[in-house]
């Protein structure tokens, strides 16, 4: 396995996205940067406001623990907004996208959550 490959594979994380409390941990996939998030409490807001993914594909995966919808988007860099759907308490919304070297955002689309905080920033370097 080439250094890029393991690093790739390696790379895969889980992002925990809160609307209160978040975590990061490591997950590994072979073909894609998984990025997991949950949605839990009360305050509208991710708890990493940045993270760095290798480019190609990247997959955002939302688990809402929160009692009000969430999903997750992304946009940024010429990548049309794509969206997950919007689910409830103990739904999974996913996102998966082909990204490449710049700055992306990730956010909540359903209306007013991103204003209101629910997003960060997906750099992908060169």
């Amino acid at each position: 396995m080439t250094a890029r490959r393991a690093r790739r594979a390696a790379l895969a994380l889980t992002l925990t996205a809160a609307v209160g409390v978040a975590a990061i941990a490591g997950v590994a996939t072979a073909a894609k940067s998984k990025r997991n998030l949950t949605a839990s409490g009360t305050t509208l807001a991710f708890s990493k406001k940045s993270l760095t993914a290798p480019k190609g594909q990247v997959q955002l995966v939302l688990t809402n623990k929160a009692s009000i919808q969430h999903n997750v988007s992304i946009r940024g860099n010429g990548l049309a907004a794509k969206k997950g759907k919007v689910v409830g308490k103990n739904g999974v919304s996913t996102v998966t996208a082909t990204v490449k070297p710049g700055k992306y955002t990730y956010y909540c689309s359903v209306p007013g959550h991103e204003k209101a905080g629910m997003k960060g920033t997906l750099t992908v370097p060169r």
